[in-house]
């Protein structure tokens, strides 16, 4: 049975009863109770076993607080997510069968669509107490609400003043160029042909490059020049991104930077001309701190060429 389907009465008492057939002499471990979009849960006040359901947020956040991770899944871990080797990337979509047999005590899931077959925080509770996350808040708000719930608070406060420290520094080196410029992060769809610009405001919530350009005080294009989810057709580039003065290229190792450097309408946007777009590597639309470093840096290139 795969991911998408329930777990069977029969399949889950059957794992549980392997799971959970320890001597009654064994003390329980320590729980903590928490109050969560779920209701009220109790959880492991110190995990031992730890799911990250989604490689982006749910991931980054375990490996923030050092959880002791036993698989992720959704995709492989971004280069700058510094993953343990011997953590297995999972079935994706999420194989609950298998997520059981791991035996975790703690599972972490974006409630971005609770019944889906990539994100079944609904379905999960009967495995381990399963604690969200919420794409439409700012990393700090998620990495401090888990946070509260792990009795972590202090290790929180302390990584987010650590990130609002390197976020200061670069607006101090490109104070001017930051205040006085109109900067873009795309992704080109090479398929359909169009841009995809990581604004905030689109169906796809509070994208990381939107959120690192907040932090900095930057000024992006707004979403409502764009499409649903910030589509930009082939014959609006000039009309969508003519005022732009610095571009992000968020190249995911498709093809498109390849593809829309062959494209005229791309090549006399005055950014593209001046030589101010500046090329990240990997699809950093999502995730957490670590995204949120490799993002400050992309940035702070971008701003620099532009200070030139």
């Amino acid at each position: 049975m795969g991911g998408r389907a329930k777990l069977s009465r029969r399949t889950f008492a059957t794992g549980a009863a392997a799971l959970f057939s320890a001597p009654a002499a064994l003390a329980a471990p320590a729980t903590r109770q928490v109050e969560t979009s779920l209701g009220r849960l109790d959880i492991p006040a110190a995990p031992q076993r730890v799911v990250a359901i989604d490689s982006r947020i749910g991931l980054e956040q375990a490996l923030a607080f050092d959880l002791p991770l036993v698989g992720y899944s959704h995709s492989r871990a971004r280069p700058w997510v510094p993953v343990p080797a011997d953590v297995p990337f999972l079935a994706a979509p999420p194989n609950l069968e298998q997520i059981l047999m791991l035996a975790p005590d703690l599972i972490l899931c974006p409630d971005s669509a609770p019944n889906s077959d990539w994100w079944p925080l609904a379905r999960l509770p009967a495995i381990a107490p399963a604690l969200p996350s919420n794409h439409r808040i700012s990393w700090q708000e998620n990495l401090t609400r888990l946070g509260g719930w792990l009795g972590r608070e202090e290790v929180a406060v302390r990584i987010i003043a650590a990130h609002a420290e390197m976020i200061a520094a670069i607006r101090t080196r490109h104070r001017r160029a930051v205040e006085r410029t109109l900067v873009a992060a795309v992704h080109y769809d090479a398929i359909k042909r169009r841009l995809l610009v990581r604004s905030a405001g689109t169906r796809y919530g509070l994208v990381m490059p939107a959120q690192v350009l907040a932090e900095l005080g930057g000024r992006e294009v707004g979403a409502d020049r764009l499409g649903p989810n910030g589509e930009v057709t082939l014959d609006s580039f000039g009309d969508v991104l003519g005022a732009v003065d610095g571009i992000l290229l968020i190249d995911f190792g498709d093809g498109g930077p390849q593809a829309l450097a062959r494209e005229p309408l791309w090549q006399r946007l005055p950014a593209v001309k001046a030589g101010r777009v500046e090329t990240v590597a990997g699809n950093c639309t999502f995730g957490s701190l670590y995204t949120a470093r490799y993002l400050a840096r992309a940035w702070d290139a971008l701003f620099a060429r532009l200070s030139a």
